[in-house]
Protein backbone atom coordinates (compact mmCIF):
# COMPACT_ATOMS: atom_id res chain seq x y z
CA UNK A 1 0.00 0.00 0.00
CA UNK A 2 2.71 2.52 1.03
CA UNK A 3 4.53 1.61 -2.54
CA UNK A 4 1.22 2.89 -4.36
CA UNK A 5 1.08 5.85 -2.33
CA UNK A 6 4.65 6.93 -3.19
CA UNK A 7 4.74 6.07 -6.83
CA UNK A 8 1.23 8.26 -7.16
CA UNK A 9 2.69 11.12 -5.65
CA UNK A 10 6.13 10.35 -7.78
CA UNK A 11 4.22 10.58 -10.80
CA UNK A 12 2.31 13.90 -9.96
CA UNK A 13 5.52 15.19 -8.56
CA UNK A 14 7.31 14.93 -12.31
CA UNK A 15 3.91 15.33 -14.18
CA UNK A 16 3.80 18.67 -12.63
CA UNK A 17 7.65 19.60 -12.98
CA UNK A 18 7.07 18.85 -16.46
CA UNK A 19 3.95 21.47 -17.15
CA UNK A 20 6.03 24.35 -15.22
CA UNK A 21 5.85 27.13 -17.47
CA UNK A 22 3.33 25.78 -19.79
CA UNK A 23 0.11 27.82 -19.85
CA UNK A 24 -2.93 26.71 -22.06
CA UNK A 25 -3.66 29.21 -24.76
CA UNK A 26 -6.93 29.74 -23.09
CA UNK A 27 -5.55 30.98 -20.05
CA UNK A 28 -3.10 33.38 -21.97
CA UNK A 29 -6.02 34.66 -23.75
CA UNK A 30 -7.84 35.32 -20.52
CA UNK A 31 -4.82 37.76 -19.74
CA UNK A 32 -6.53 39.90 -22.42
CA UNK A 33 -9.68 41.37 -20.17
CA UNK A 34 -7.98 41.32 -17.50
CA UNK A 35 -5.27 43.52 -19.05
CA UNK A 36 -8.13 45.99 -19.92
CA UNK A 37 -9.99 45.86 -17.08
CA UNK A 38 -6.76 46.98 -15.09
CA UNK A 39 -6.34 49.75 -17.87
CA UNK A 40 -9.51 50.92 -17.48
CA UNK A 41 -9.85 50.89 -13.13
CA UNK A 42 -6.36 52.77 -12.98
CA UNK A 43 -6.71 55.56 -14.98
CA UNK A 44 -9.94 56.10 -13.69
CA UNK A 45 -8.45 56.10 -10.03
CA UNK A 46 -4.92 57.33 -11.22
CA UNK A 47 -5.46 61.22 -10.84
CA UNK A 48 -6.95 60.86 -6.90
CA UNK A 49 -5.28 63.28 -4.31
CA UNK A 50 -2.67 64.76 -7.45
CA UNK A 51 -4.21 68.07 -6.75
CA UNK A 52 -3.60 67.97 -3.14
CA UNK A 53 0.48 66.78 -3.93
CA UNK A 54 -0.44 63.26 -2.37
CA UNK A 55 -1.21 60.66 -5.09
CA UNK A 56 -2.67 58.01 -3.29
CA UNK A 57 -4.60 57.54 -6.32
CA UNK A 58 -1.60 56.18 -8.09
CA UNK A 59 -0.50 54.40 -5.60
CA UNK A 60 -3.66 52.57 -5.64
CA UNK A 61 -3.13 52.38 -9.48
CA UNK A 62 0.51 50.86 -9.15
CA UNK A 63 -0.36 48.73 -7.04
CA UNK A 64 -3.46 47.07 -8.74
CA UNK A 65 -0.91 46.69 -12.04
CA UNK A 66 1.09 45.14 -10.08
CA UNK A 67 -1.12 42.89 -8.03
CA UNK A 68 -2.32 41.81 -11.83
CA UNK A 69 0.68 41.22 -13.06
CA UNK A 70 1.75 38.87 -10.46
CA UNK A 71 -1.31 36.98 -10.87
CA UNK A 72 -1.10 36.55 -14.50
CA UNK A 73 2.38 35.49 -14.22
CA UNK A 74 1.56 33.13 -12.19
CA UNK A 75 -1.44 31.68 -13.93
CA UNK A 76 -0.67 31.68 -17.63
CA UNK A 77 3.28 32.45 -17.81
CA UNK A 78 5.61 35.21 -19.79
CA UNK A 79 3.37 35.00 -22.74
CA UNK A 80 0.20 35.98 -20.61
CA UNK A 81 1.97 38.68 -19.08
CA UNK A 82 3.10 39.86 -22.44
CA UNK A 83 -0.55 40.24 -23.45
CA UNK A 84 -1.80 41.65 -20.57
CA UNK A 85 1.00 44.43 -21.08
CA UNK A 86 -0.34 44.53 -24.53
CA UNK A 87 -4.15 45.26 -23.58
CA UNK A 88 -3.66 47.44 -20.84
CA UNK A 89 -1.41 49.88 -23.01
CA UNK A 90 -3.32 50.31 -25.72
CA UNK A 91 -6.28 50.68 -23.70
CA UNK A 92 -4.74 53.46 -21.56
CA UNK A 93 -3.49 54.92 -24.49
CA UNK A 94 -6.97 54.88 -26.33
CA UNK A 95 -8.67 56.67 -23.22
CA UNK A 96 -5.98 59.40 -23.41
CA UNK A 97 -7.04 60.51 -26.50
CA UNK A 98 -9.69 63.22 -26.91
CA UNK A 99 -13.01 62.00 -26.81
CA UNK A 100 -16.32 62.75 -29.66
CA UNK A 101 -16.81 65.77 -27.73
CA UNK A 102 -13.63 67.23 -27.33
CA UNK A 103 -13.50 65.89 -23.66
CA UNK A 104 -10.43 64.31 -22.00
CA UNK A 105 -10.31 61.87 -19.79
CA UNK A 106 -6.57 62.34 -18.58
CA UNK A 107 -5.83 66.07 -19.18
CA UNK A 108 -2.33 67.39 -18.81
CA UNK A 109 -2.62 71.27 -17.89
CA UNK A 110 -0.77 73.96 -16.28
CA UNK A 111 -1.73 72.64 -12.96
CA UNK A 112 0.27 74.21 -9.73
CA UNK A 113 1.31 70.42 -8.31
CA UNK A 114 3.79 68.48 -9.42
CA UNK A 115 1.59 65.65 -9.59
CA UNK A 116 -1.25 66.80 -11.37
CA UNK A 117 0.51 67.97 -13.85
CA UNK A 118 2.44 64.77 -14.48
CA UNK A 119 -0.28 62.17 -13.57
CA UNK A 120 -0.55 61.09 -17.22
CA UNK A 121 2.90 60.10 -18.14
CA UNK A 122 3.84 59.12 -14.51
CA UNK A 123 0.73 56.73 -15.25
CA UNK A 124 1.65 55.80 -18.56
CA UNK A 125 5.47 54.73 -17.48
CA UNK A 126 4.58 53.16 -14.79
CA UNK A 127 2.00 51.36 -15.93
CA UNK A 128 4.76 49.50 -18.34
CA UNK A 129 7.77 49.65 -16.11
CA UNK A 130 5.77 47.82 -13.82
CA UNK A 131 4.85 45.38 -16.04
CA UNK A 132 8.07 44.82 -18.12
CA UNK A 133 9.96 44.54 -14.61
CA UNK A 134 7.43 41.46 -14.30
CA UNK A 135 8.28 39.87 -17.54
CA UNK A 136 12.02 40.50 -17.14
CA UNK A 137 11.71 38.21 -13.30
CA UNK A 138 12.66 34.92 -12.79
CA UNK A 139 10.01 32.17 -13.32
CA UNK A 140 10.89 30.71 -10.04
CA UNK A 141 9.75 33.89 -8.25
CA UNK A 142 6.23 32.94 -9.58
CA UNK A 143 6.08 29.42 -9.06
CA UNK A 144 3.85 28.07 -6.44
CA UNK A 145 6.55 25.69 -5.09
CA UNK A 146 10.31 24.62 -5.91
CA UNK A 147 11.66 24.18 -9.36
CA UNK A 148 13.30 21.90 -9.91
CA UNK A 149 15.47 21.39 -13.53
CA UNK A 150 15.10 17.80 -14.85
CA UNK A 151 18.95 16.19 -14.47
CA UNK A 152 19.63 17.90 -11.63
CA UNK A 153 19.84 16.60 -8.11
CA UNK A 154 17.99 18.24 -5.50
Amino acid sequence: MKRQVSTSEDQTSSHSMKEVGKASPFRCLLSLPIGLAVGVLGTLVQRSGAAQGLPWGMILAYLLVALASWWVRCDSGTMGLALHLVASTVIVWLLSMRGPGGDVLMPYANFPAFFAKYAVFLWMGGLILIQTLAICLPASWFADGPLRREGRSA
